[in-house]
């Protein structure tokens, strides 16, 4: 994705989208306090976290002052949560990668199971689901004794029924960005 170095940008956004104009207009309507120009700081921001304030202000031909603003507010709403580098695991020699789904006995609480889940080596994603499970669990492991260890400890948590593994063959496609 390039970004377009222009001073003004008006119904054209600074990065590739995949949305028409009308449907973000659409999407907006149902969110309080965060109009286009929001979104066009964070489609910049996801495409380039460590881009300065003056380079976004530039782009979007706003101030510093305004840019910084918005953010900040964006940031104190939960809006951006934070700014980090996207690793691959692979990368890092995290070649075991795949999904559990939890089946828990009735009447446990699957937030306080899945809250014991987060805390393990290994997990990156804990969903609460509605399916014939309960929770599903993304997991990025060094070496399938790390898996073996993660399904085990599952396993013995107390109102956990059963421990299904899906393991990624192949991945087609990871993305962490939200897609405006």
């Amino acid at each position: 994705m390039k970004i377009r170095e222009k001073k003004r940008v008006t119904d054209d956004w600074p990065v590739e989208h995949k949305r028409s104009l009308d449907e973000i207009r659409h999407l907006l309507r149902n969110v309080d306090g965060v109009d286009e120009t929001d979104l066009k700081i964070i489609t910049l921001l996801q495409h380039d976290g460590r881009a300065s304030f003056n380079k976004i202000a530039d782009i979007l031909g706003m101030t510093v002052a305004t840019i910084s603003k918005r953010v900040k507010r964006l940031e104190e709403r939960g809006i951006i949560k934070g700014y980090s580098a996207v690793v691959a695991c692979e990368g890092l020699g995290f070649s075991e990668n795949l999904w559990l789904m939890i089946h828990l006995k009735p009447g446990t609480d699957a937030s306080k199971v899945g809250n014991k889940i987060s805390t393990m080596i290994g997990v990156k994603c804990v969903y609460v689901i509605y399916s014939d499970f309960d929770l599903l669990v993304h997991l990025c492991c060094a070496t399938s004794d790390e898996i073996n260890r993660a399904v085990q400890q599952i396993g013995k948590i107390p109102g956990v029924v059963r421990v299904a593994k899906m393991t990624v063959s192949r991945k087609i496609k990871e993305e962490f960005r939200v897609i405006l």
